[in-house]
């Protein structure tokens, strides 16, 4: 007597270690493509965000003119090498809205109204589902018109990146993503004990703005603080540096162990919240 053939075995033996970023990466895309569906049905607020972001990004492209009209550089930083930060600063900020802002925002009033349950009752991590729940779709595009000044600002210099440059800009970038995470993260996970958080996120947009300032114009107290505690000095300002001024090996060791280092006390800080949760049932 012949015994099936044992490979779809060997299949649900498969390491835990790759079934389970291929189960999360499977979540994630079906959640973007409901995103991108409800989107969709309200099409005119779609653009109208997009042209909102667009005339914010005029302003800073403005301002730049109107400085550079004046000075020659802001603290050792000439006007290309602004908008190529300015430009990096953009397309981070758009790409972590893209992902998680708008996950972070409603946090609070999910866990005030008992609709965090929903995340809680599901067969996945908490985390995951509280925060990668919905996409902003409209970040696609705003992500792409910063990434396009960053690429105007490399050409008006003169610039030839190395392939080398270019991949460990988007290696950076993609940490600053993640910082911000982590963040914001840890501030919205105040709202367990806070009863109206929504300030806190507020106070975290004022953050953003200081990822498009070169940290060369931070002295003191403050530049040590904006570097290590809250290190929105490194977000943008080491990718761009890592076009204009071939700075990488400094910069990819700290901000690479600073991310890991902020997400893993982030989520640490979100389980033990967790833990003074009171569901819309109890």
């Amino acid at each position: 007597m012949t015994h099936p053939h044992p490979e779809p075995q060997a299949d649900c033996r498969q390491p835990r270690l790759i079934r389970r970023p291929c189960r999360y990466l499977r979540l994630a895309w079906a959640l973007f493509r409901y995103s991108l569906a409800r989107e969709m049905m309200f099409k005119v607020n779609f653009l109208l965000w997009i042209v909102v972001e667009i005339a914010w990004f005029a302003l800073q492209w403005a301002l730049i003119e109107v400085l550079f009209h004046h000075v020659r550089e802001i603290a050792g930083w000439n006007k290309y090498e602004m908008i190529i930060l300015i430009g990096a600063s953009q397309f981070i900020q758009q790409t972590f809205q893209l992902l998680f802002m708008i996950n972070c925002i409603e946090l609070p009033e999910n866990v005030r109204t008992g609709k965090l349950d929903f995340c809680l009752l599901q067969p996945a991590n908490s985390q995951f589902l509280a925060t990668v729940r919905k996409f902003d779709i409209g970040s696609i595009a705003n992500a792409g018109l910063g990434l396009a000044f960053v690429f105007y600002g490399v050409w008006k210099l003169g610039l030839q990146p190395s392939l080398a440059q270019i991949l460990l800009f988007f290696f950076l970038s993609g940490n600053g993503v993640l910082i911000h995470y982590a963040v914001m993260l840890s501030i919205v996970t105040l709202s367990f004990w806070i009863v109206r958080a929504h300030g806190l996120v507020v106070g975290y947009y004022q953050l953003f703005q200081l990822t498009r300032i070169p940290r060369e114009a931070f002295k003191g107290i403050i530049r040590i603080i904006f570097t290590f505690a809250l290190p929105m000095l490194l977000v943008a300002c080491c990718p761009a540096e890592t076009l204009t001024r071939n700075l990488w090996n400094w910069n990819l060791l700290w901000i690479t162990g600073l991310t890991l280092i902020l997400l893993s006390l982030s989520a640490a800080w979100f389980r033990f919240a967790l833990r003074f949760y009171t569901s819309a049932s109890s």
